[in-house]
């Protein structure tokens, strides 16, 4: 065999090297950017202690209270969840938008990319967490309290406003990740 045919034969296999591996990569199933688990085990921690961190909280504003709270700690979770501010805007749906806050004003804009969503289905008991396709399930929260009471009252209406129902969304298995409730820590390794 002459050189130019071996070195002919080399290109044709990267080529298709190539080719295969860039089909493979347009093919897979992107993984969430922040640790679904982390996020619900977070969002249950801080609804179990919403009560006593809330204040001048009434219903209309309960849920904007809880998303406030709730961006402090998924920021102060150390390790850090994601690399940028996450930043958290109750939806008309009832449900709890997390995106990368680029300019730390703790509003949602347009081109501030959507990292997940936080539902409460109080009908099960559980969290919903959802980011590009992957619903992961948690439980971990109690519903007692006035405050929580009026968060959750609020959310429910938007939910019931906009005709969702948590209860009937089942959850997908997340790439390497698996369902647990609230350890008491932001931390992992707990």
């Amino acid at each position: 065999m002459t050189r130019s045919a071996i070195g002919g034969k080399l290109t044709a296999i990267a080529l298709f090297s190539s080719m295969v591996l860039a089909g493979c990569g347009a093919q897979s199933v992107s993984e969430p950017r922040v640790d679904l688990d982390r996020v619900m085990n977070i969002a249950g921690e801080t609804m179990n202690s919403f009560d006593a961190r809330a204040s001048d909280v009434n219903e209309e504003n309960a849920m904007n209270e809880f998303s406030v709270l709730l961006g402090y700690d998924l920021n102060d979770a150390q390790p850090p969840l994601y690399d940028g501010y996450i930043g958290v805007a109750p939806q008309e749906d009832g449900s709890l938008l997390g995106f990368n806050d680029a300019d730390s004003d703790s509003s949602y804009d347009s081109g501030e990319d959507e990292l997940f969503k936080v539902e409460v289905d109080t009908e099960n008991n559980r969290l919903l967490a959802s980011s590009e396709g992957v619903v992961q399930e948690g439980g971990g929260f109690s519903m007692g309290g006035l405050f929580m009471g009026m968060m959750l009252g609020n959310m429910l209406s938007r939910q019931r406003s906009a005709g969702v129902n948590p209860a009937s969304r089942k959850a997908g298995p997340a790439p390497s990740a698996r369902s647990r409730s609230g350890s008491g820590s932001h931390s992992v390794g707990k």
